[in-house]
């Protein structure tokens, strides 16, 4: 599928397997139009009833695909790692221009009173990633290609470096989020958009990443499977493949 067919699903609420009435009165949900530099049409999400509310409906958030123009928010996202695990500035660029279908933001936007200044949405998570031909992350695939703004290929020695265009697997090579609002399910629900999205779109076979030991259980929870040690030396290595695989779809009786 393209990028196009990708961005139409955008928009969704992040909630939209809640099975709340539908007859609800208009006043259970809130329009939070895009800031300049995104899409332009509206987000929807669900506003629940004050005492059902959790630390995340207090963000008021929803999810959009990532562009250039949302680098230096992702940069500051990312401080959320230790100084060698980081997605650098370049990386991002590069990421967000070659391949930008494939992030996804979780950005929040305070309810406003009628004749207030929209403020601009804030980043508060992210997912960034590329695509390759092998079945797992490696170094070649979360490299920075010297020549990416020349050639829309990257090769050295024969092999595809950074983003390979058509390839199967989708690698993730960050999803973070940021310190002040962790713990607030915000990895989690940005998790469970991002692999409905690509799911629903069936542009990969797969979904790989690295992890560190104790994160094992939370992408477990996301149905990924451990593969052993990686050898991604990335970040001074240490790290555990863990792939999501995507299966036939059930025939329909």
């Amino acid at each position: 599928m393209s990028r196009a067919g990708i961005q139409l699903a955008n928009g969704f609420p992040i909630d939209d397997d809640e099975d709340e009435d539908e007859d609800e009165v208009d006043e259970d949900y809130t329009a939070a139009d895009q800031d300049d530099d995104a899409n332009d049409f509206p987000y929807w999400f669900r506003r629940p009833p004050s005492h059902n509310r959790t630390k995340l409906d207090e963000l008021h958030p929803f999810v959009q695909l990532l562009s250039a123009s949302n680098v230096e928010d992702c940069v500051k996202v990312e401080e959320a790692f230790p100084e060698q695990e980081r997605c650098s500035h370049d990386k991002f660029i590069y990421r967000l221009t070659r391949c930008p279908e494939l992030s996804l933001g979780l950005f929040t936007l305070p309810l406003l009173a009628e004749g207030e200044i929209k403020p601009r949405p804030t980043l508060v998570g992210h997912i960034i990633a590329t695509r390759t031909s092998e079945p797992l992350v490696t170094d070649r695939s979360m490299r920075l290609p010297a020549n990416w703004k020349n050639e829309r290929w990257s090769v050295e020695d024969g092999q595809f470096v950074g983003h390979e265009e058509g390839g199967s697997t989708i690698a993730i090579h960050s999803l973070a989020v940021d310190p002040a609002h962790q713990g607030k399910q915000v990895g989690s629900t940005l998790m469970k958009s991002y692999i409905h999205r690509i799911r629903e779109a069936q542009i990969a076979e797969r979904i790989a990443i690295i992890v560190h030991d104790h994160l094992i259980p939370f992408y477990e929870s996301f149905g990924f499977e451990s593969r052993g040690p990686s050898k991604c030396q990335f970040g001074g290595g240490g790290w555990v493949d863990m792939i999501l695989e995507f299966g036939p779809e059930p025939l329909e009786e």
